[in-house]
């Protein structure tokens, strides 16, 4: 990430604008030195001081500030930024950090090995954690699993994830890299209100390979690079057989000369579609449905795919492809940072389904274990904070021909596997799904769970 190229050199804010910058530079060696006790040590307490000095290097600046007094304060008032960082544990945190590091010494950072099992969309599993024994044997850890402890769910569909963390003696409730994440968030918004304040455009923040420009305040002013940098430290076990899961991202383009037989394959124009102005979520729902019974109907068969949304535009397509639902689990946790990414404000995945009625299932019986099970074409659509919306239809084979029945809506029920993204927004997580995760997780070995 860095600064758009038309901002450099002409902005009277250019030193505050390059020590933020240097945190940010600073903040990634300490990510790449993570299992390096060290060099994670030096870096970290690095970012804190640089973090530190851009409120110093602000006030030297304070002449070219209008009303700076008022805005920011001084050492005999505080003004409304002061007030506001003052006001964040966080934000103090880092004062009182950077004085023991230039003062007293280093912090007292410790390093821990979480393991915790995901059975579920929820955090509900059983976690411990283990002070820094990093390179225990994976397989040790698995065996070390009471075998009383984990219901058959967890045994078939359950995940074991390690994930190194560090924490420091103060600071206990956060992450120590993903808080400095946080501060520096805080700051380039102050950064960047600075330059409101003399009249300039803030600082474009834009991707050094694609040239993307990121909409900061959406992400908590923070970078993409800082967000969800939690997953690089963890490994994901299968609780079944060891195996490793885990996930491969891939960006794939369409060439200009291929575009209109793409788009020339469909009854619907998928751009147009996409493109179109929508008086509300549910009206875009109905659209985006419209356009997968087209492409169903032509294809045979609909992709999963998740929508991302800002206001109605479309931020983020994403294929989703997993094997099972142990994969799932983690994937929507993982896919819930694409929308503090992107700022949505709503998703929607769209893909076939398996469907099965209540009363021909066994107890704890998912519809895709089922005898009785029948396909559907679904489109599931959460918010981040009005009623979810569900749009179904059932597909019908007969030898080589497919066809659709009608569609069916149904509104104000979400899917179980959308919990990773309410907890992301912030919204109410329903009884329903505690409710769920807490059979599917029980330790009585009466058969699988949803």
């Amino acid at each position: 990430m860095k600064a758009h190229p038309d901002h450099v050199g002409a902005c009277p804010l250019a030193a505050v604008d390059q020590r933020l910058a240097d945190a940010h530079r600073l903040w990634h060696q300490a990510e790449s030195t993570y299992f390096d006790p060290d060099g994670f040590r030096l870096a970290s307490q690095n970012t804190i001081q640089t973090l530190r000095t851009v409120t110093f290097i602000l006030q030297k600046h304070k002449a070219v500030i209008p009303r700076f007094k008022e805005w920011y304060g001084d050492d005999k008032q505080r003004g409304e930024w002061q007030e506001r960082l003052h006001a964040d544990p966080l934000m103090r945190w880092i004062v009182d950090a950077r004085n023991k590091i230039e003062k007293q010494g280093d912090l007292e950072a410790h390093s821990f090995v979480r393991a915790e099992i995901i059975a579920s969309y929820l955090d509900e599993g059983p976690r411990i954690e283990i002070p820094a024994r990093l390179f225990q044997d994976t397989q040790a850890l698995l065996h070390n699993i009471p075998p009383g402890l984990l219901g058959e769910h967890v045994k078939r569909n359950g995940v074991l994830r390690i994930q190194r963390r560090w924490i420091e003696n103060t600071l206990q409730d956060h992450e120590l890299l993903d808080a400095l994440a946080i501060a520096f968030g805080k700051l380039s918004e102050l950064v960047h209100d600075a330059h409101r304040q003399i009249g300039l455009d803030p600082p474009q923040t834009i991707h050094g390979d694609d040239g993307e420009s990121y909409d900061l305040p959406a992400m908590g002013w923070r970078f993409p690079c800082m967000i969800g940098h939690d997953l690089t430290r963890a490994l994901s076990l299968s609780l079944a057989d060891g195996s490793k899961v885990e996930f491969e991202q891939k960006t794939v383009s369409v060439s200009a000369a291929d575009a209109p037989a793409l788009l020339g394959r469909y009854d619907r124009n998928p751009i147009e579609v996409m493109g179109r102005t929508y008086k509300d979520y549910n009206d875009l729902g109905a659209g985006y449905f419209d356009l997968a019974r087209s492409t169903f109907l032509r294809d045979g068969h609909h992709i999963s795919i998740l929508f991302l949304f800002r206001d109605r535009k479309p931020v983020r397509i994403i294929e989703i492809r997993v094997e099972n639902v142990q994969q799932k689990y983690v994937l929507m946790r993982e896919l819930s940072n694409e929308i503090v990414k992107s700022g949505a404000d709503a998703a929607i995945i769209i893909g076939e389904i398996w469907i099965a009625a209540a009363s021909h299932l066994k107890p704890y019986e998912r519809p895709a274990d089922s005898s009785a099970r029948r396909e559907g074409l679904a489109l599931d659509l959460v918010t981040k904070s009005g009623e979810p919306l569900s749009l179904m239809a059932m597909i019908v084979r007969n030898g080589k021909t497919v066809s659709l029945d009608q569609t069916q809506t149904l509104n104000g029920v979400a899917p179980f596997e959308f919990a990773p993204f309410y907890q992301t927004w912030g919204r109410v997580v329903p009884d329903a799904w505690i409710e769920l995760s807490k059979t599917m997780l029980a330790r009585p070995d009466s058969g699988d769970a949803p």
